[in-house]
């Protein structure tokens, strides 16, 4: 630590007379103002450096007790990192170059014109002190940005890796459902079915069900590239939340019942009003709740539940007797690109953005969305959000979204 009236030097000398004529001759230095605090023995020099901030240590070599090498040795074990000069009587190089060798900066020589050039030599030792401790910080920071690029460029690799595997899976589930319909008109025009008995009916059946997976993966793929581009908007009013319940939950009855799996939900009396986009909100409990039935096996439940929470908010909990999902995927399964292994079979062809789609619109609402799971033990998805016209107004209207009430 540097204090704006000088610099503070510790001068560890045991002869009186000669400390005093090293503290002037350090005082007439031109470049800088010093501080000069002088102590007689080792001793008393570590309690100065443990009770004050100091900014540079001469000592001599020959004082009463620890001599200036034991002095040396003990701030190394302190990791203190202050500048140290060694000051050696005439005909004791071998001193100073042990103490160069023991992390000293700098020494000089007791001669007939040592107090000459010691201001010279203070200067220079903390010049030299300084550019170490620049040059330790410019490479420290180096090295901090190399550990972050190599992360950056590892994420992206990771990320490139992941939109190939996207565009190769999703050009793939595209292609089935299409040559599905394509094979579905093929035999009808080729009369080699007839529209008006069973199998025709029946070919008919799976071309529709193959343009309802299309039109399910294009609507990822369309959603995806809004919220990718920032362009998606909400447009927000009070909404009975329940009422949307019940709409997607009757639209997915038919899945369900194909599925053999029971869909629960209990209106709460008098449960408030929230503040939403209704298709958004729809979007993204119909896909939670789709991928719970879907991986619900026969026989097992599907349930919705509404509860209040803190801070003036909601949470919508959609939970199931499914396959359940490892702890290491949790977080994963949000993330763009990301398919948890051992789920996408050919049953549960899609884009595998539905989650990551469902974060982002459920975050447009101020709110969060995260999964509590544990195999063969079903998941819990959790939908927490805000329903306060306060919140809407500072975390919605502010963003510059669209908003209607």
């Amino acid at each position: 630590m540097i204090t704006k009236s000088g610099l503070r030097v510790l001068l560890v000398e045991d002869n009186p007379d000669h400390a005093l004529l090293a503290k002037n001759a350090i005082l007439t230095s031109k470049d800088r103002k010093y501080i000069v605090e002088i102590c007689g023995s080792v001793e008393e020099a570590i309690e100065k450096v443990k009770n004050g901030p100091i900014n540079m240590i001469i000592s001599d070599y020959n004082l009463p007790g620890k001599n200036g090498l034991e002095f040396l040795e003990w701030l190394n074990e302190q990791e203190m990192g202050l500048p140290f000069i060694m000051m050696t009587g005439m005909g004791d190089q071998k001193t100073a170059v042990k103490a160069m060798q023991e992390g000293a900066y700098n020494y000089i020589v007791k001669d007939d014109v040592y107090l000459s050039v010691l201001p010279h030599v203070i200067d220079e030792t903390f010049i030299k002190y300084l550019s170490d401790k620049e040059k330790e910080r410019y490479e420290r920071e180096i090295r901090e940005k190399n550990v972050a690029l190599e992360k950056a460029n590892r994420e992206l690799k990771k990320l490139d890796q992941l939109k190939s595997d996207f565009i190769a899976s999703v050009s793939h589930d595209i292609r089935t459902p299409l040559n599905s319909v394509q094979e579905s008109i093929a035999l009808i025009l080729d009369g080699v079915v007839n529209t008006s008995e069973e199998k025709g009916k029946k070919v008919l059946e799976i071309a529709k069900r193959s343009i309802g997976r299309l039109t399910a993966m294009i609507n990822d793929l369309l959603d995806f590239s809004k919220l990718e581009a920032g362009k998606m908007r909400v447009h927000i009013e009070p909404c009975d939340i329940q009422i949307l319940i019940d709409e997607v939950l009757g639209s997915l009855k038919s899945l369900a019942e194909k599925k053999q799996v029971k869909l629960v939900f209990h209106p709460v009396e008098g449960f408030p009003k929230i503040v939403c986009d209704a298709e958004r909100m729809v979007q993204v409990l119909t896909n939670l709740t789709g991928n719970a039935i879907k991986f619900t096996a026969a026989n097992g439940t599907v349930k919705v539940q509404l509860e209040a929470a803190a801070n003036d908010r909601i949470n919508i909990i959609v939970s199931d007797t499914g396959i359940g999902i490892a702890k290491e995927d949790l977080e994963r399964i949000f993330e763009r690109f990301e398919q948890v292994k051992g789920v996408n079979s050919k049953e549960h062809l899609g884009t595998g953005l539905g989650l990551s789609i469902c974060k982002e619109l459920v975050k447009l609402h101020g709110g969060e969305v995260w999964a509590e799971s544990e195999i063969g033990k079903g998941s819990r998805f959790i939908i927490s959000l805000p329903f306060g016209q306060k919140f809407l107004k500072e975390n919605i209207l502010l963003k510059g979204e669209k908003v209607t009430t």
